[in-house]
């Protein structure tokens, strides 16, 4: 992240330049690292305090903090908190969740089959909507034993394969875990 300072009165410290940065380190952290971030302090002074105001512009969106101090370090400082804790309250208004349908549909087939209910409805590719419902013909055709169902889940590298038992002729689900083992779900 990138910030400009105005009107401040003197150079602050090494030690204090590094207490700053961390600060402004975090909120571009939170933010996304990946964004390019530019935050804009102004330090003024009144009598016997200082005034600071740290601008930021994020992702559409701009946020405005100020504090005030005995000198211009533990203005600045204060305004840094305060910009940390308005960024993580408003953390999910400032990232954009507007996503192309393509990255949310990508979203969704990855979850678990447990958790693929959705709110808002979906768009397939022949633009028919499903309300959240992702069809897969990930079915095997003929019946088969669970050491085939395990080669052929291999063969495709896919996440789970549906197939009928050879031998008691029931529905059967094996799935890929997140740690790389497969796991058989009997339907009775």
């Amino acid at each position: 992240m990138k910030v400009h300072y105005t009107g401040r009165p003197a150079p602050f410290s090494e030690s204090q330049d590094r207490k700053l940065d961390a600060k402004f380190h975090k909120c571009h952290k939170i933010l996304g690292l990946g964004q390019d971030l530019e935050s804009h302090v102004t330090v003024s002074r009144q009598r016997h305090k200082f005034d600071a105001e740290i601008t930021l512009r994020a992702l559409h969106h701009t946020l405005v903090v100020s504090g005030s101090g005995m000198d211009a370090f533990h203005a600045v400082q204060e305004a840094a908190d305060k910009l940390t804790q308005q960024v993580v309250r408003n953390k999910h208004k400032l990232i954009d969740v507007r996503r192309h349908q393509s990255q949310r549909a990508a979203q969704v087939q990855t979850a678990p089959p447990e958790e693929v209910e959705a709110d808002e409805p979906e768009t397939q590719h022949d633009g028919e909507k499903t309300d959240g419902l992702i069809r897969s013909n990930n079915v095997a055709a003929k019946p088969m034993t669970v050491e085939e169902a395990m080669l052929q889940i291999e063969e495709v590298g896919g996440e789970h394969l549906t197939y009928r038992d050879a031998q008691s002729g029931d529905l059967r689900v094996l799935l890929r875990r997140r740690d790389g083992r497969l796991e058989l779900i009997e339907a009775s």
